[in-house]
């Protein structure tokens, strides 16, 4: 089976247009063509199909295209790292984090990784979880290390995405105010109450409906002013600048709240639990310095955990 004829037929999946992957390719539409019909030749069916407004893939296509992703992405992950042997080239491991652990256990996970492979490259994606998962699936990402919203079971296989994933630890996040703020001394706080406030809440579609939940399931609407956002960094900015209620992780203000600046609210329907850990695909191969940094997240979070 020739690469090029699957990276022909992958990109024109992508682009839908053979005219623009072709421009893409750097390839004349009729050789582009032309692979594509000794690709369906060779696996022994129709993959595209031409209609009004390009082209669309087939039942037989879709079946095909992530074995065909999953190849090419075999397919260039060997020759990096036969480079990377060879001297030509780094190693390279593409790492999906939270945003929530941009300075919490993942630095100190690539600077362990970093004394094992001097010259290794750690390509670092911060995103959603959501997103997160769509670009492991996608080949962007080797790994990712993020919190599982909807508490999968320690290494399975959720149905369908060919994703496997390994639990390391559990966290919460709780709504937390600055010490001064007037809901720090209220000895009693309902979700009535909570409601009246404008809140900053992590941009996690899971999260955002946990916490809208919380509000509906008690009998009415939740606050009306909301800041979403993906930024730990603007999270605390809300909480400590602009005097916001806030749901973050506890490790997030833990420095904060140790030193008595902010004040975690006692509702307990604001209080989420959810695992964290590592998220990689089923299939494929694992290079060596990917398979060191899982073990080095897993020895990191082991010893957060412990603490």
């Amino acid at each position: 089976m020739d690469i090029e004829h699957l990276r022909h037929f992958v990109t024109v999946a992508n682009r839908g247009s053979i005219g623009q992957a072709g421009l893409d390719l750097n390839i004349t539409q009729p050789a582009l063509t032309r692979s594509l019909q000794r690709l369906e030749k060779e696996v022994g069916g129709k993959l595209l199909e031409r209609g009004p407004r390009g082209v669309v893939m087939t039942a037989f296509g879709e079946i095909y295209l992530p074995y065909a992703k999953a190849i090419l992405n075999e397919a260039t992950r060997a020759a990096e790292e036969l480079k990377a042997f060879r001297g030509i080239e780094k190693a390279k491991v593409r790492v999906g984090i939270s945003p929530n652990f941009v300075s919490y256990l993942v630095p100190e996970a690539v600077q362990r990784l970093f004394a094992i492979y001097p010259g290794v490259t750690v390509s670092l994606s911060t995103e959603t979880y959501e997103n997160l998962t769509r670009m492991l699936r996608g080949y962007e990402l080797d790994i990712v290390f993020s919190q599982f919203l909807d508490n999968p079971a320690n290494l399975e296989v959720a149905p369908g995405e060919h994703i496997r994933r390994e639990t390391l630890f559990d966290s919460f996040s709780r709504a937390y105010v600055r010490a001064d703020h007037a809901l720090a001394k209220s000895k009693r706080v309902t979700l009535r109450e909570l409601a009246t406030y404008a809140w900053a809440i992590p941009l996690q579609m899971s999260l955002v409906y946990r916490f809208e939940y919380a509000f509906r399931t008690a009998g009415f609407d939740g606050p009306v002013q909301k800041i979403n956002t993906s930024s730990m960094s603007f999270m605390k900015t809300a909480v400590m600048e602009f005097g916001l209620p806030a749901v973050v992780p506890d490790h997030v203000m833990s420095e904060e709240l140790r030193d008595g600046r902010v004040v975690a609210l006692n509702v307990a329907e604001l209080e989420f639990e959810y695992q964290v850990g590592l998220s990689w695909r089923a299939r494929g191969t694992h290079t060596p310095a990917m398979t060191a940094f899982a073990r080095i997240l897993r020895e990191v979070s082991a010893a957060h955990d412990a603490a």
